[in-house]
């Protein structure tokens, strides 16, 4: 995005206590245009640094478990667990294009938040396949912190998408008040 220059002074004092009210004038013309446009704000609320620690977090555990479940070739339990793990494993690209689509403005919290519970959902699914398939103690430790941290900015999610749903009008009300209006 281009960087805009909202205001500026008409002259430049040499003390910043020298400054005046009257001295700050808006410079842009198109302050209106750009102050009605809300996609700044929303990025402002800090979202969207939570889905990508999100799809980072997924990624990295999607990646070690498949190359866990490569390493461990002969210990699979059996041809169909490797199968079930190809099938899990694939359902998560389309998930992460989801969480991916969601980011770009106007951002929606609630989708952000349905759209990276699925894709976490999608993973934790393939953890519980691998681990079932694989049997690997020593790998429950990172996998275990990784989804800790994943379900800490979920939750960062989850509460925007409750305030939200706080800041609307119950339907009953939103319904009354345009019945008040006609």
């Amino acid at each position: 995005r281009p960087i805009v220059d909202l205001m500026g002074t008409t002259e430049t004092p040499s003390e910043p206590s020298e400054l005046e009210l009257d001295d700050v004038v808006i410079t842009n013309p198109h302050i209106e245009a750009i102050l009605e446009n809300e996609d700044w704000v929303e990025d402002a609320s800090g979202l969207v640094s939570h889905c990508i620690a999100i799809l980072k977090i997924c990624h990295t555990l999607t990646e070690k478990l498949v190359a866990m479940t490569m390493g461990s070739g002969a210990r699979v339990k059996s041809p169909a667990s490797l199968g079930d793990i190809i099938v899990v494993a694939k359902r998560i690209s389309p998930r992460v294009d989801d969480v991916v689509r969601s980011m770009y403005p106007p951002l929606d919290p609630k989708l952000l938040d349905a759209r990276a519970a699925a894709l976490l959902l999608s993973v934790s699914h393939l953890v519980l396949v691998t681990r079932s398939a694989c049997r690997q103690p020593a790998a429950r430790h990172w996998v275990e912190r990784s989804l800790a941290a994943a379900e800490e900015h979920m939750a960062v999610l989850r509460q925007a998408a409750m305030a939200t749903e706080s800041d609307r009008p119950p339907a009953t009300e939103a319904f009354r008040q345009e019945q008040s209006a006609i």
